[in-house]
């Protein structure tokens, strides 16, 4: 359980075999390249425009996927008949990418032409189905303009001046027309008709006589204009006109969209496009990295040490003409980094790279955290009930879905935490907020009655004093990390003198203060833990002692006396920082006490609705579901963010640097697909599973 060691190679080939070697790489899955070291007269090569033309193959590709999705989705909706809907292939919920053997996708190149006559398809049937939509908005204003003037007996066309009267064909909002009527009897010679109206508009007629013009410019006032629409042929047969026309739009539109439907079935085979094109990127970023000189090139990259014989097998297997050696990494030299851990620590990995991933020559603090992390969620859950529950989903995403995913190793890890959940549970006597062990031991003098831990809402010292105590366990355990950092760097007069003596006095102060804080918790059935007085003196003298020499020591390595000096008064001042390190363990026992205390607040609250008795019963059934529900996924997003809190500030606080690089083998980091062996599919077969 630690950071995998790994070399470096140097290959030094034919450029007519770069190709090759670059699948025979990819296929191995154990190089990670880097770029090359500058050789004189070799010279590097600019990919850039080639990069960037693939990366907008790309886009143009997902664009593709993701607006064939949106028009398959389209026509199911306007397709109610099972017989006309289409159904895409999907991914199961097992195995969430598709399964492609390495030949597969390396010789993806065939199949582009065909893939990329689909995709030109269905980019002119998008251009057409914009230039409808186009064509539809039109019609449809038009459409919309007209239906103030649908009730009209003339067209608008009819109504033009004579020689001494002005005729026109006016607009206003409805709210204004009796105004307007007020207005008009105030001119001898104006004539008002409203011949109809439409939402908020009502359209008139006004005829007035050539004296009588000054009527518009108070009108206008009113909001009355002159009707903008204009027509040659009556305005009820342009209306139907119209709906015709968009309805043949939407008639086209629909076909175009089932048509475009119908490429839904080409999707898989465009994400595996996806991943072709992603790992031609990667290949032309290779060949920017690598040096070339008129016939060979110099490639450089990372492997873990073990993998080194499968490197050379796989270089070895597509080329006779190529020279590799082999380096080991220096103390200083930058290294991706590997972890391998068991299957108990490995999903808890996330919880660290989502810190910072470790450098690779510092030590892995998975093992370590991965513990802590798993009784401080006990501890926060403390209940049986709903560590079951995180238990059995654990158990059925390991079994449920075949591939290694993000969701599966998150889900994995609550359900490691959730036996945590359990055990802790266990001591203090809860099941889904309801106590049993004073229901094994009703006689309340047994030592037992209130549980191995009392509850917190009765006792919550105790609780308040074991959070406190284990976070003294845990930053003391980062202080010894820190140690096994220093001395894997061969430091070891710091270790022991600056580091290891602050255990003796996190280790010596709790001792002192130990019969102390069981004064405070005053749970009876705790007093047998007593430790005799001797050892709390003795222990309180040697925590003094190891202290002094922690600070004296502080200064080592410091040049200078007041150097020396300076660096002791800052270790010193180093006591209030682990004190406060120390507090911040009280969300433990907040997170854990809030947990219990809507647990039974859901118990009472079911227990009260079950007393009607019939549906009742049914009731407080679907409460005590939901709710214990709410309150454990809630619950799990706090434990989720504190717990991490706790280990990124106050345990990797004191030895961890991070700034990490993982290590990606060369062509892994796939989008839609998972590549694996041709002989893992059924009949050895080459295809896509």
């Amino acid at each position: 359980m630690a950071i995998v060691k790994m070399k470096r190679l140097s290959l030094l080939a034919l450029n007519a075999d770069r190709e090759k070697i670059y699948d025979a790489l990819v296929r191995c899955g154990s190089v990670q390249l880097k770029r090359s070291a500058d050789i004189d007269s070799f010279a590097d090569v600019d990919r850039s425009a080639a990069r960037e033309q693939a990366l907008e193959d790309v886009a143009r590709v997902e664009d593709t996927v993701r607006y064939v999705t949106e028009m398959t989705e389209t026509h199911n909706a306007s397709h109610k008949s099972k017989d006309e809907r289409i159904k895409p292939t999907k991914n199961s919920f097992a195995r969430p990418k598709t399964e492609v053997d390495y030949d597969y996708l390396l010789g993806f190149d065939q199949h582009v032409p065909a893939l990329e006559k689909s995709l030109g398809e269905v980019a002119d049937l998008k251009n057409e189905l914009a230039s409808l939509a186009a064509q539809r908005s039109q019609k449809q204003a038009e459409w919309q303009n007209l239906q103030l003037l649908k009730d009209l007996t003339h067209p608008t066309s009819w109504y033009r001046n004579t020689a001494n009267a002005v005729v026109q064909l006016s607009q206003l909002p409805s709210s204004e027309a009796a105004n307007l009527q007020k207005l008009a009897s105030e001119f001898e010679t104006v004539v008002l008709e409203i011949v109809g109206a439409y939402q908020n508009t009502t359209l008139v007629v006004v005829v007035l006589h050539n004296s009588d013009k000054a009527f518009f410019e108070r009108a206008s006032a009113l909001g009355l204009v002159k009707c903008a629409t204009a027509t040659t042929v009556l305005p009820a047969e342009e209306i139907e006109s119209l709906q015709r026309q968009i309805a043949a739009i939407d008639d086209k539109i629909s076909r175009d969209v089932s048509a475009v439907a119908f490429y839904a079935e080409e999707i898989p085979q465009w994400k595996i496009y996806v991943d072709w094109l992603l790992l031609k990127e990667k290949k032309l970023a290779a060949d920017g990295d690598i040096r070339q000189s008129a016939s060979t090139f110099v490639l450089e990259a990372f492997y873990p040490a073990e993998k080194e014989s499968v490197v050379q097998q796989a270089i070895d297997s597509v080329t006779d003409c190529a020279v590799t050696t082999f380096y080991e990494i220096g103390e200083e030299e930058f290294a991706p980094t590997l972890t391998r851990n068991n299957k108990f620590v490995a999903p808890f990995e996330t919880i660290t790279n989502s810190y910072s991933v470790p450098d690779y020559h510092e030590v892995d603090p998975n093992p370590v955290m991965s513990v802590f992390y798993f009784v401080i969620f006990g501890l926060m859950v403390a209940d049986v009930g709903y560590g079951a529950v995180l238990a059995a989903l654990g158990l059925a995403v390991t079994f449920l879905i075949k591939q290694k995913t993000g969701l599966k190793v998150m889900l994995q890890m609550f359900g490691i935490c959730g036996v945590s959940a359990i055990i802790v549970g266990v001591l203090f006597g809860s099941v889904f907020g309801y106590t049993f062990w004073d229901k094994i031991f009703p006689d309340a003098t047994h030592p037992l009655h209130n549980g191995i831990i009392p509850n917190p809402a009765d006792y919550p010292m105790v609780m308040m004093i074991l959070s406190l105590l284990f976070g003294v366990i845990h930053i003391a355990a980062g202080v010894g990390c820190k140690m096994a950092v220093k001395i894997k760097h061969k430091q070891y007069l710091s270790a022991w003198l600056t580091d290891f003596p602050w255990i003796i006095v996190f280790a010596c102060f709790v001792l002192a203060i130990f019969n102390s804080a069981l004064d405070m918790a005053d749970y009876a059935p705790y007093d047998a833990l007593r430790l005799p007085n001797i050892v709390s003196q003795v222990s309180l003298y040697v925590c003094l002692a190891a202290l002094a020499v922690a600070l004296v020591c502080a200064g080592l390595g410091t040049k200078g006396f007041f150097g020396k000096v300076i660096k002791s008064f800052g270790s010193a001042y180093g006591i209030i920082n682990y004190f406060s390190d120390v507090m911040s363990y009280i969300r433990v026992f907040g997170l854990m006490l809030s947990s219990a205390i809507m647990a039974t607040t859901i118990n009472t609250l079911s227990g009260m609705i079950s007393g009607n008795g019939g549906v009742g019963y049914v009731l407080a059934a679907v409460v005590l579901v939901f709710a214990h529900l709410f309150n454990l996924v809630m619950g799990i997003l706090s434990v989720y963010i504190h717990n991490g809190r706790l280990q990124y500030v106050e345990f990797f606080g004191k030895f961890y640097t991070g700034d990490g690089q993982a290590f990606v083998p060369f062509g892994s980091d796939t989008r839609y697909t998972l590549l694996v062996d041709g002989d893992s599919f059924p009949n050895g077969s080459s295809a896509v599973k």
